[in-house]
């Protein structure tokens, strides 16, 4: 009878686990390398995010400063459209002030005979329409009379000696002036006293 070698049961198990060591080995630096490489990914992602955020960043920036801007150009539209319609309606009533002046001369006309003072009346309420379409649009009357004179809002076309009157006083109105807010169209045309201790 042939006898087959047979290796110890001790030197068996010893060369599997030497066998198993050497995959296991293999595997872990398989993983290790598998691991350092996901490392690896992961971090250009993450650089690529940083990126992209920053990127994100920027572009919003510009898109706000755009923003901003736009909404800086319309306000500047609307102002500059407000202010040449206010322009606009400015020259219209200066050329209106003198037909106002007009009316009010023919006002002061008191007529004897009964179909002119038809008339002046007719005259009359249509220099009421005119000047409350003229105010509605923020005409106002510069306010002269015993008013102490103002260079801003007068203009002094005399000087006179009245001794009952303070100095530097409107005493008489010669033309109305008129102004729109804080504008002055026109400045009141005004006697001024100089006072009744000054020689004239």
């Amino acid at each position: 009878m042939g006898y087959s070698k047979k290796k110890p049961r001790k030197q068996q198990v010893e060369s599997e686990k030497k066998k198993k060591g050497t995959t296991n080995q293999k595997k872990e630096q398989e993983l290790q390398k598998d691991f350092e490489g996901l490392k690896q990914e992961l971090e250009k992602a993450r650089e690529i995010i940083r990126e992209k955020e920053e990127e994100n960043e920027q572009l919003m920036g510009r898109l706000q400063r755009a923003k901003a801007d736009f909404a800086n150009y319309k306000k500047r539209v609307e102002k500059n459209r407000f202010q040449d319609r206010l322009r606009a309606q400015e020259e219209v009533i200066l050329e209106l002030l003198p037909v106002l002046d007009n009316f009010e001369r023919a006002l002061q006309v008191s007529p004897e005979d009964k179909e002119a003072q038809n008339l002046c009346k007719g005259v009359e309420m249509i220099f009421k329409q005119l000047w409350t379409i003229l105010r509605e649009k923020g005409l106002e009357e510069v306010e002269a009379l015993e008013k102490p004179f103002d260079p801003n809002l007068h203009e002094a076309v005399e000087r006179v000696c009245l001794e009952d009157k303070p100095a530097e006083m409107v005493v008489e109105v010669v033309q109305k002036g008129y102004k729109m807010g804080d504008k002055v169209l026109r400045p009141s045309m005004v006697k001024v006293n100089k006072g009744g201790d000054e020689d004239e």
